[in-house]
C-alpha cells in the first residue's frame, strides 16, 4: 500500500516537471556516459529525477567503468543534478546488469522511450532494464493523462512492446 501511495504522489508530480526522462537522459549522456536506466522517483515531498550512467561507456565492461547516479529536481528551468559515484554493493549489482543488459542490443534508453511512446500515450517516467523470460527488456512505465501508470515491457533485442498484465 505505501508503494501504491509513493505512485500516486509521483504521477501527481510529474506535472510539474519541467524535462521529459528522454530530456534528462540526454543530458547525461553529454555530460558523463552511457545511460543506462532513468527514473523520476519521490524524494521526500518532491520528486527528483534521476539517471544511471556508465562514465567510460557502452563499450567498456561494469567492471572496469565508473558506475553512478546524476539526481536532482527537474522543476527548475535548468536541471543541475547531483553525481554520486557508486560504491555500495546494492548499486553497483543494479548498475551492472543495467550496464550489461543494455550492451546487448544497439538501442539507446531514448530509443526504446520512443518505441513505448508509439505505443502509449502519455509521459513516461521510467525506464530501468531487466530480464523477462529469458531475454533483454526494459520495463518503461507511462503516467497516462488521467493520473494512471501503464506498464510496457520493451524487447530490448528486437523493439517488441508488449503491456504488462
Amino acid at each position: 500500500a505505501a508503494e501504491d501511495k509513493d505512485t500516486e504522489a509521483l504521477l501527481s508530480k510529474l506535472k510539474d516537471s519541467k524535462r521529459s526522462l528522454a530530456d534528462g537522459i540526454k543530458q547525461a549522456g553529454q555530460e558523463d556516459g552511457y545511460v543506462i536506466s532513468a527514473k523520476f522517483e519521490m524524494d521526500g515531498d518532491d520528486v527528483s529525477l534521476s539517471v544511471y550512467t556508465a562514465k567510460e561507456g557502452r563499450e567498456t565492461d561494469a567492471e572496469h567503468n565508473t558506475l553512478m547516479e546524476l539526481s536532482g529536481d527537474p522543476t527548475k528551468d535548468s536541471w543541475a543534478p547531483k553525481k554520486e559515484v557508486f560504491t555500495d554493493k546494492e548499486h553497483i549489482a543494479r548498475a551492472s546488469m543495467h550496464l550489461t543488459l543494455m550492451q546487448l542490443g544497439d538501442r539507446s534508453l531514448v530509443d526504446v522511450i520512443k518505441i513505448a511512446q508509439a505505443r502509449q500515450s502519455g509521459f513516461v517516467y521510467s525506464a530501468n532494464p531487466a530480464v523477462r523470460s529469458g531475454r533483454p527488456i526494459v520495463d518503461v512505465l507511462v503516467a497516462t493523462p488521467d493520473n494512471k501508470s501503464v506498464h510496457l515491457i520493451v524487447d530490448i533485442l528486437n523493439g517488441n512492446v508488449a503491456e504488462s498484465a
